[in-house]
């Protein structure tokens, strides 16, 4: 299956996830589960589920309607039902931001669903998603207005640090080079941009290198508090202690990432 999850600049191309959107009788769109899963990469149903479960539990710590997020509907295959579900676009939405972050498809999903959803929501007009996933975001936040309106929406559609806390494990964890990657900046970059604006901020000491036989400068990177569910620290207890304490390293969550992608644009642009 093409990689190409975010349509390109052909005319009349259309993405996936708008070719397997359906539509009930009162006019509603819904996406089915088992639709979706191939798309999002995922083989088996059973692999499938647990992204969802995490989804669900989101949803319900950010108090919105499960049953009405994720519309449970058994269909028959080989004669017997099987479970299934009908998403709303913002179940859609929060099934990405718990799915796998190393399945470029993932990723995608994440900006298509966001993108969408902030246009449903807001009614504010926006430009056809373009080529690649970067490009998507940074086209959606051009106009100062429409990067002030998704800031508005950040708290619907970032979950909450309870959920950052329960729900995210390590593997869904990003790091510094993968985002930086990612958005095609540096990670020196990223890190400086992140400062700048105040969501983590640098530490430094000096510890003796054996190796080297010298003094070493060593940093350590931080979030500030209310950046919280955009971070994750991963002590590291088997490592020489930072002025007396323990050696972390700091990892981005998924709506970190996100979060991060949305912001870009506006950093780039500087004071205005």
């Amino acid at each position: 299956m093409s990689k190409q999850i975010i349509p390109g600049t052909a005319p009349g191309e259309q993405s996936p996830f708008d070719s397997i959107r359906r539509t009930r009788v009162d006019g509603a769109e819904f996406w089915s589960a088992r639709d979706l899963m191939p798309i999002l990469e995922y083989p088996r149903w059973q692999e499938f589920i647990p992204a969802i479960d995490r989804a669900k539990a989101a949803a319900a710590a950010q108090g919105h309607d499960v049953a009405t997020l994720f519309r449970v509907n058994p269909e028959k295959s080989g004669g017997r039902p099987r479970e299934n579900y009908e998403l709303a676009r913002f179940a859609c939405y929060l099934v990405a931001m718990n799915g796998d972050p190393r399945k470029d498809a993932v990723a995608k999903a994440q900006a298509y669903f966001a993108i969408q959803t902030r246009i449903a929501e807001t009614s504010v007009p926006m430009p056809a998603i373009p080529q690649s996933y970067v490009a998507a975001l940074r086209a959606a936040a051009d106009e100062a207005e429409r990067a002030e309106v998704a800031e508005r929406q950040v708290a619907e559609l970032t979950p909450k640090a309870a959920y950052v806390d329960g729900f995210v494990t390590d593997a869904d964890l990003l790091s510094f080079r993968t985002v930086a990657s990612t958005l095609d900046i540096g990670e020196t970059q990223l890190r400086d941009l992140l400062i700048e604006n105040n969501w983590i901020y640098k530490e430094t000491a000096t510890r003796w290198s054996e190796s080297k036989q010298c003094k070493e400068t060593v940093n350590r990177y931080s979030e500030y508090a209310h950046k919280k569910p955009y971070f994750r620290r991963i002590e590291e207890h088997k490592a020489p202690r930072f002025a007396g304490e323990v050696m972390h390293t700091l990892k981005i969550t998924p709506p970190g990432a996100s979060a991060i992608a949305r912001n870009l644009p506006r950093w780039s642009r500087g004071p205005e």
